[in-house]
């Protein structure tokens, strides 16, 4: 179970900071608010999720399977973690 773990957070890596810098802008344009910057990231990740690794490196997936993580796995990490990043948001 660690092990999944891990791999999911060497998989986020790529998405998470990109995504949350273009959030953080965002959400500074429509308000500033941190719901706002919540609800950008809930878009932007699986946004970048899509160009990173379907278009750009389609690849890299062979790569995250073989570590025992499927196709579903990874986009249902990057839709949890967007969702637990707009409730740590918007209860702040």
């Amino acid at each position: 179970m660690l092990r999944i773990l891990l791999n999911i957070l060497l998989f986020q890596r790529n998405i998470f900071f990109v995504s949350y810098i273009i959030s953080i802008a965002l959400g500074i344009l429509f308000g500033g608010k941190l719901q706002n910057i919540g609800l950008c990231f809930l878009v932007i990740a699986p946004l970048n999720h899509f160009r990173f690794y379907e278009i750009k490196n389609k690849n890299e997936y062979y790569y995250y399977y073989n570590l025992g993580l499927s196709n579903i796995m990874l986009w249902a990490s990057t839709l949890v973690i967007g969702l637990i990043n707009l409730l740590i948001l918007i209860s702040i």
